[in-house]
């Protein structure tokens, strides 16, 4: 067995794999991937999370090189309940038993193509080996059936058994552990007419017998292209006691029910505009999302197998896309995933063909949870991304073969239960983590998607829009010497993550350091950023003393982030009853939450016993008509105002008088007063911008602008409000910051020169923030 404490060799600087940047991640994955590398690894776990080992993965990996030089060996990585694979970055898989017999020694022989499947024993694994015979290489190919039985606490030797022969036909064949059997399928013939058969092993007669049968009349097409390694039975899930087989071309699947032993044909659904994937070896069925997962490539996708009772009939529809864990071609090499127990999965990705000189091959192994929508009350699960625990690079050494010499192929990934039985996982074990957790104490990052401006490439500086901070300096002393607390919320697709920083005297102690999750709040959206930033803001926070309030536009409930105690709760928020209430703006005015629906008209108090209460308001103008709200800017403790994109104009409630009023621009005021008229409301066009939330500090008004910030001044004259001219703040330190990417806070003002401090944040691409502070 190969020890793992050895250091590991330096990273190759010209290794393909090596030079990946940080600019490629954000172009192929979401958001949600963080960029990893050799030495530089990701975990996301809470303090205290057990690291005890819980699984053992086993890889199967085959190699041929020229001189019939061939290898089939068995690799480990093991894995604790908190999702951390053990180990350090660079370390290579340990070898099983290098010496197992799996060809067989009654002639010289080797292995070309492997298939495996967990035993129906819970503690074996079934492999279909097809061995070439040296001295007959143009003659058939037999399979020879074995069972393996990792022995792992006794230093990882590997006892193999034959299982009984298969029929002699050279057939695509594969085994399959279903219902307490080990099932065998395979086409009579490879293209046109043909039939679909099913064997399953008979113990007791110590033979493989045919199951069940269906006629294919028209059969397969031979395919355009050519197919990773000309595999016709691509896949297969096991979904309760039916089998799931995926075939080539890749919309064809068909069913075999284990009780009744019985093929059915999968209807599916394939357009110009849908595509079916193949399921790459072995899908894991999870119950809990009733939803079947796979890597395609580098791509987590889902499968639902549906069922009509009443006809007989199975449909499944195009995959649902859920994320890329890595931005690998296919060319550059493939993976498999495992699942470890409720959405904790574990995928497997090696660089089969990455046409790289390194000695060793290159693993990248990344555990997650499967984010999406709750489920429940009778809608499905809707899987809509991933959330990483732990991504770390590791390698994989084929030797006496060498990678560039070799013929790869990555054959199966298989999971053990670190028990003390060595069983495969249970399906039924409690998920790692809640679905919505505190993370209060959570370890910083081993690594972030911050990357040193004097170590970035020059692509990646260009994605970023970045230039050198030629004009910014860090401050050594503050001339505001002022203490706050912040907190920044920030929204994705899937969830929100809330941060916590601090202002001591002035300054910002958390200065190129990763800022650490506080808490996520399960607030899904939509599948992908995109999405996201072409929608309306589905949820809005607010914030006081005690509690961040996270507030659905149309749901009833709402989620309570309690600042002392670090929980998230759900909280019921009742809503007028006969009115379909929408929520486009949340706000605090003085200790009261406000929150208004599409139209001026449309104002409500929340209270926590009595949810969402209507507010009776009155205008001068039409407050029944739509408006589209950017932002809003608080003025008092029972003052706010508003700002309308449809009609480019600022509205102003008075809490006390309940009262709307047209914000008019300062050149109405000059107007009426040059020509002694009295200001027109209709000239309100073009009064001013305000984009999210927005502050008032002393006389101005200081909202988000592309580039900086922006500041018109508030001026009043009598019982009326005029807003002056924009000006534009802009920051010299970098080229872009877009204004529904980034958000700030007041922080402090110096009495003796006047001067404002303010704390500005921007988000990731396509990230959406909000500052709330305290």
């Amino acid at each position: 067995m190969d020890s793992t404490m050895a250091p590991p060799p330096a990273a190759d600087p010209t290794c393909a794999f090596n030079t990946l940047c940080f600019c490629r991640w954000r172009s192929f994955c979401s958001s949600r991937i963080p960029f990893v590398a050799p030495g530089r690894d990701y975990e996301c776990m809470p303090a205290g999370a057990d690291d005890s080992p819980a699984w053992s993965l086993l890889v199967g990996f085959l190699s041929i090189a020229d001189g019939n030089t061939n290898s089939l060996r068995l690799h480990r990585f093991r894995v604790a309940r908190s999702g951390r694979v053990l180990g350090r970055s660079g370390d290579a898989l340990e070898i099983l038993d290098g010496d197992v017999d799996y060809e067989g020694k009654d002639a010289p022989s080797q292995t070309s193509a492997v298939a495996a499947t967990p035993g129906p024993d819970g503690r074996s694994t079934c492999l279909f080996c097809r061995v070439v015979r040296l001295a007959d290489l143009g003659g058939a190919a037999p399979l020879r059936p074995l069972q393996l039985y990792p022995n792992l606490n006794a230093g990882g030797s590997i006892t193999v058994s034959p299982l009984p022969a298969l029929p002699p036909e050279r057939r695509p064949i594969r085994p399959i552990s279903a219902a307490g059997d080990l099932w065998a399928p395979y086409l009579a013939e490879v293209f046109g007419p043909t039939h679909l058969v099913m064997l399953r092993l008979d113990n007791d007669a110590g033979q493989w017998v045919e199951a069940a049968a269906i006629d294919l009349p028209h059969g397969r097409q031979e395919p355009q292209g050519v197919m990773r390694g000309g595999r016709i039975l691509q896949g297969y899930a096991v979904v309760r006691r039916t089998i799931l087989l995926s075939l080539q071309p890749s919309h064809l699947f068909f069913a075999f029910d284990c009780s009744a032993r019985a093929w059915a044909a999968v209807a599916t659904a394939e357009t110009k505009d849908t595509y079916y994937l193949p399921i790459s070896d072995r899908g894991v069925y999870v119950e809990e999302d009733d939803a079947i997962y796979f890597l395609h490539g580098s791509l987590v996708s889902a499968y639902r197998l549906c069922q009509d009772h009443e006809q007989s009939q199975y449909r499944i529809a195009p995959p649902t896309r859920v994320d890329c864990v890595c931005p690998f071609r296919h060319d550059d090499g493939y993976g498999f995933l495992t699942h470890l127990g409720g959405r904790l999965m574990c995928s497997v990705w090696i660089s089969v063909s990455l046409g790289c000189n390194c000695d060793t091959l290159h693993v990248l192994i990344t555990t997650f949870r499967v984010k999406g929508n709750n489920g429940g009350n009778r809608e499905p699960f809707v899987p809509s991304g991933i959330e990483i625990m732990h991504s770390t690079c590791r390698r994989l050494d084929i030797s006496p073969n060498r990678p560039w010499e070799s013929i790869c192929e990555f054959c199966f990934l298989q999971e053990y239960d670190d028990g003390t039985e060595m069983r495969f996982a249970e399906k039924k074990r409690q998920n790692a983590l809640a679905p919505s957790m505190t993370l209060q104490g959570m370890e910083v990052p081993t690594s972030s998607n911050v990357v040193e401006s004097s170590k970035m490439r020059a692509c990646c500086r260009k994605f970023l829009n970045e230039m050198p901070c030629t004009t910014s300096v860090m401050l050594e002393g503050s001339a505001i010497q002022t203490n706050k607390t912040l907190y920044i919320v920030c929204q994705l697709a899937s969830c929100s993550t809330v941060y916590k920083i601090t202002i001591l005297d002035g300054r910002l102690p958390c200065h190129d350091k990763a800022l650490k999750p506080l808490c996520t709040i399960d607030t899904f959206v939509c599948d992908d950023e995109y999405e996201l930033m072409n929608r309306p803001s589905p949820w809005h926070f607010v914030c006081n003393s005690e509690y961040i309030y996270a507030v659905p536009r149309i749901e009833s409930e709402i989620y309570e982030f309690s600042l002392h105690h670090g929980t998230v709760n759900l909280v019921p928020a009742k809503r007028p009853v006969g009115v379909k209430l929408s929520i486009a703006l949340v706000l605090q005015v003085g200790g009261t939450v406000i929150g208004i629906s599409d139209t001026l008209q449309g104002v409500y108090h929340l209270h926590h016993r009595h949810g969402w209460t209507y507010r009776s308001t009155y205008a001068s103008f039409d407050i029944q008509r739509k408006v589209d709200l950017h932002g809003y800017v608080v003025l008092s403790n029972d003052s706010f105002m508003v700002y309308d994109g449809d009609t480019n104009c600022c509205f102003l409630l008075d809490l006390q008088m309940d009262r709307w009023s047209v914000v008019l621009p300062f050149v109405e005021l000059t107007r009426s007063v040059e020509h002694e008229i009295e200001p027109l409301q209709s000239r309100c066009w073009g009064s001013g911008y305000i984009s999210g939330r927005s502050v008032f500090v002393e006389g101005f008004i200081y909202t988000c602008g592309d580039g900086g910030l922006a500041a018109c001044e508030l001026v009043e004259d009598g019982d009326s409000l005029f807003l002056g001219d924009q000006i534009d703040l802009r920051f010299l330190w970098r080229k872009y910051w877009e204004r529904d990417q980034m958000c700030f806070d007041y922080v402090g003002r110096d009495t003796v020169s006047g001067n404002i401090m303010f704390c500005v944040a921007q988000g990731e691409l396509l990230l959406v923030t909000i500052s709330l502070g305290l």
